[in-house]
This record gives C-alpha cells, sequence and structure tokens, in this order.
C-alpha cells in the first residue's frame, strides 16, 4: 500500500512540474505579437514628433518672413519664393493678391517642407496697406 501511494504521488508531480509545449508556443506568439505592437506604436510617435518639429519650425520661419516683410522696398516683386539657408529643405513663397479696396493688399506668406515623402506647408495670410504698389 505504501508503494501504490508513493508511485501515485511520483506521477502528478511529474504531470506539474512543467510546462506543455502547447504552453510555450502560446507565450511566444503573446510575447511575439506584443513586441511588434510596441514596435509599430513607438514608430508612430517618432513620426508625430518629427512632424510637431517640423510644424514648430514652420512657424518660426512664417513669423520671421513676416516680420521681414514688414517694409516693403520698392524693388520687392509681387510674387517670390525662396529657400532657407539655415533650414535645409524648408522653402517659402510670397503672394500678394489686390483687394477691392484701393492700396490694400492680401499676402499670403507660405513655407514649404517634405514630410514622409510628401509635400507639406504652412501659411500666414496678411492684409497689407501698400498705396504706392502697383501691379
Amino acid at each position: 500500500m505504501k508503494v501504490r501511494r508513493q508511485r501515485y504521488f511520483d506521477e502528478s508531480q511529474r504531470r506539474d512540474s512543467g510546462f506543455l509545449m502547447l504552453e510555450v508556443i502560446l507565450a511566444m506568439a503573446l510575447l511575439t505579437f506584443s513586441a511588434i505592437a510596441i514596435t509599430e506604436s513607438l514608430g508612430r510617435c517618432l513620426a508625430a514628433a518629427r512632424a510637431v518639429q517640423s510644424y514648430s519650425t514652420s512657424e518660426i520661419l512664417l513669423a520671421n518672413k513676416s516680420f521681414e516683410f514688414r517694409t516693403e522696398r520698392p524693388t520687392d516683386l509681387l510674387d517670390q519664393e525662396g529657400e532657407f539657408a539655415d533650414y535645409p529643405g524648408f522653402s517659402w513663397s510670397r503672394r500678394l493678391e489686390e483687394t477691392d479696396s484701393d492700396g490694400l493688399w492680401k499676402q499670403t506668406i507660405t513655407v514649404y517642407w517634405y514630410e514622409r515623402g510628401k509635400l507639406a506647408s504652412d501659411a500666414v495670410v496678411e492684409y497689407r496697406y501698400l498705396p504706392d504698389k502697383q501691379r
């Protein structure tokens, strides 16, 4: 009788002492899917951070260009464009359009850059009184 009890105890201990292969495979699959999801989320966060940085840079560049065009010089053209020497990858354009009021012009300054292979832009529209400006 003693032997049977010992034998029964040994068999039940053997069954509960390890993991089944199915459990190990399921755990590895869960770990793999979790790692893929975390990596994808991290990539999206980095892309969003780059986009915010680009928009912040464009706001600064727009403010600088707007300040630069506060004083209108006679040699200034109606439509202009160029690039920023200190900010590679960023370019700008300025468009002046006449309005119904004499001497009042609509000025649109736009900053362009490439983000994830696509052209992105940010613009500011101002109305300026330029009585001497001719089309």
